[in-house]
């Protein structure tokens, strides 16, 4: 999934922003009704709201946060920032000890919070997230006001409003029916879908789709199979955390059939595309209309505006044999579609994993698609896409080489590395969390675009031969930044660690000063300064693109491996405690404790070692576990099997020490 997905869309408009300097409090009413003073320009934020940390991000004022949820990892500029809970448990002892001057919360915990388990003194502030987009619009001009960002909050609703009016132009050019949509929700052992006058169906309307008219208001509310089955939904979406519970109950006798589930048309969203109201609300709206119509907004009699060049911003490079450099933006069917170009003093030879090796280049480029447009690319062909693009860019066929990406230029990286009188310079964008694989492991599926794409130039010219041997050292560094940050296989998470995605794609400039080289291996100081320039490029991209470093934590690392500890304690010798909501409660603050979230990071290191032949033998990890039990149960503990699924076994093991530990499956 790429950078667009977890940055430029995440801008709630209804929720907490950053002050700008005055002698006044903030008055606010919060979403328990309650109104409250907060203090101006607070420096030390702990916000467990994922909206909410999204909009302190939105103003820039990352900076202010001191704590945050263990479901914002994926968000830029959280890097380092400890996790002190989960959207619902807190862990007031972590929590204390940042000394926060605000505490933001959704409103199930607000109550714990004002009921004395938060004894820190600083304001608790409770908001969710729910509402209609007029509400939010509202609440996003009012803390623009409020906070000095009254120009920045303008421009966010402007973008959005920009989406809702190309909408409505492409919208009412449709001339067959609309397509029935539901939105489901399937966590807690429930079904749920949308109130009528949730933001939820405001955005499938929107998008051109047909609503289910349910009683409830903004709320969710429980859905029945023959509800579903009546309404007959030609499209159904979800997010990441429905796709398990979902995926089941869509294979049911009630629920196979509708044509959604028969033409193979449910989807899944990032979940803060789709949980609340917010900024990036004309960026999903735009994104869900474009796979629901992509046959007729391919139609060029379609468009809703013509295609044609939006702007540029420059890229900054040092290689002398380059004339400039730039992110070249155009619209092409009806959006914004980005383009790094660089271009050259004279021609050069290229190896293009788009075009082989090339003569004559006088430029190259990486090229971005959003989201909204992928479905429409792929029914008109990618050829066809790059030939606009091309035409719009002014580029001539034969003396350029393009790569593809569905990442965001956001997110661009750029390292360069230098020795003496040597200079290379990688430049990668990448998603990696819809279509990583791990070779010779995975099939050759199709998945959503993820793509991590890279192109590198040097200062010293390269022989057709040097120029191919790059290609394997650049190809090893990106793989070994893959391992570095435990980057996963999508189609074998468990499993296997990914070496790439299934659509990366790679530009050697062979240009450069000096005789030819042809060793650019990896015992070649050249070979070195790709290698490191590469590996640092595609760190950077990816933790622009995904949020990844290599301390996310570990409530990220198993939901990238597909599973959530607090729902899978359900084993063959699960008891009836290890159901109830407390014991999930007890899980998520015991795995925010360092030592026991180390033991399972110890775990899955060591199911990648055993099932690459490296370990024969967990007896000494397993008596790890057993001693980590009984510090849980405080004496003797009998581990039973409450983990369910096919785990990797050190991990399974760990799962189910913390679990029997909560558990107190005593043996005295």
């Amino acid at each position: 999934m790429t950078k667009r997905l977890v940055f430029k869309f995440l801008f709630p408009l209804f929720l907490f922003a950053y002050a700008a300097p005055t002698l006044k409090a903030w008055e606010i009413t919060d979403d328990l009704g309650r109104k409250l003073d907060i203090p101006l320009k607070p420096t030390r934020v702990v916000s467990l709201s994922p909206p909410a940390t999204e909009i302190i991000l939105a103003l820039g004022a990352e900076k202010s946060l001191a704590g945050v949820s263990v479901e914002d990892g994926h968000f830029r500029g959280l890097i380092g920032i400890p996790a002190v809970g989960t959207p619902k448990y807190a862990h007031w002892g972590l929590i204390e000890a940042l000394k926060p001057d605000l505490l933001i919360v959704p409103t199930a915990m607000a109550q714990e919070a004002l009921s004395g388990a938060w004894a820190g003194g600083a304001p608790t502030l409770a908001l969710d997230g729910q509402g209609t987009l007029a509400g939010a619009e509202r609440r996003a001009l009012e803390l623009g006001e409020l906070f000095g960002q009254s120009e920045k909050a303008r421009a966010i609703l402007a973008g959005n409003d920009d989406y809702f009016e190309t909408l409505a132009l492409k919208t009412a050019k449709l001339k067959g029916p609309r397509k029935r949509v539901l939105r489901l929700l399937a966590r807690d052992g429930s079904l749920k879908a949308p109130g009528d006058s949730s933001f939820q169906n405001e955005l499938i309307r929107r998008a051109g789709g047909l609503t289910l008219a349910l009683d409830g208001g903004i709320h969710e509310v429980e859905i029945t199979e023959a509800e579903i089955a009546k309404f007959d939904p030609e499209v159904i979406y979800a997010c990441g955390k429905d796709k398990n519970g979902l995926e089941a109950l869509v294979q049911s006798e009630a629920l196979r059939d509708i044509a959604a589930v028969r033409d193979h048309r449910v989807r899944y969203y990032p979940c803060a595309l789709t949980d609340g109201a917010a900024a990036h609300a004309g960026y999903f709206a735009a994104w869900l209309s474009g796979g629901l119509y992509p046959d007729e907004y391919g139609d060029p009699a379609n468009l809703a505006r013509p295609n044609g060049p939006l702007g540029e911003k420059p890229v900054e490079l040092g290689i002398p044999y380059v004339s400039g450099a730039r992110v070249v933006s155009v619209r092409l069917n009806d959006y914004a579609q980005d383009t790094l170009l660089i271009d050259f003093k004279t021609p050069q030879t290229v190896i293009s994993s788009s075009d082989g090796q090339k003569e004559g280049v006088t430029s190259v480029g990486n090229a971005s698609s959003p989201p909204m447009v992928w479905d429409i690319t792929h029914q008109g062909g990618w050829e066809a896409d790059l030939a606009e693009r091309r035409a719009l860019l002014g580029l001539d066929p034969a003396s350029s080489s393009l790569i593809l990406t569905g990442a965001d230029l956001d997110g661009l990286a750029v390292v360069t590395k230098t020795h003496e009188d040597l200079t290379v310079t990688a430049l990668a964008t990448g998603g990696a969390e819809s279509n990583a694989i791990r070779s010779s492991k995975d099939v050759g599926a199709y998945y959503q675009p993820g793509t991590i794409n890279v192109i590198v130039l040097s200062s010293r010219r390269l022989s057709p031969a040097g120029a191919a041997l790059a290609m394997i050292g650049v190809t090893e560094a990106k793989t070994a930044a893959l391992w570095d940050l435990d980057v996963r296989s999508s189609q074998t998470p468990l499993v296997n660690p990914a070496t790439g995605t299934g659509t990366d794609s790679l530009i050697i400039v062979a240009g450069g000063e000096g005789q030819p080289l042809d060793y650019v291996g990896g015992h070649a100081k050249i070979g070195q300064l790709m290698a490191e320039a590469v590996h640092g490029a595609v760190l950077g991209a990816l933790a622009k693109g995904n949020g990844l470093s290599p301390h996310r934590h570990v409530f990220a690392r198993l939901a990238e491996r597909g599973l959530d500890p607090l729902t899978l304690f359900t084993g063959p010798e699960a008891t009836a405690l290890t159901s109830l909501p407390d014991f999930q409660a007890k899980v998520a603050l015991t795995l925010l404790e360092p030592g026991y979230a180390g033991l399972l990071e110890s775990a899955m290191a060591l199911d990648d070692a055993k099932a690459m032949g490296h370990v024969s033998d967990l007896g000494h990890f397993n008596r790890m576990a057993q001693a980590a039990a009984e510090g849980l149960a405080g004496g003797p503990v009998k581990i039973l099997d409450l983990a369910a699924g096919e785990i990797p076994p050190a991990l399974k093991t760990a799962l189910n020490a913390i679990g029997s530990g909560l558990a107190k499956t005593r043996t005295d």
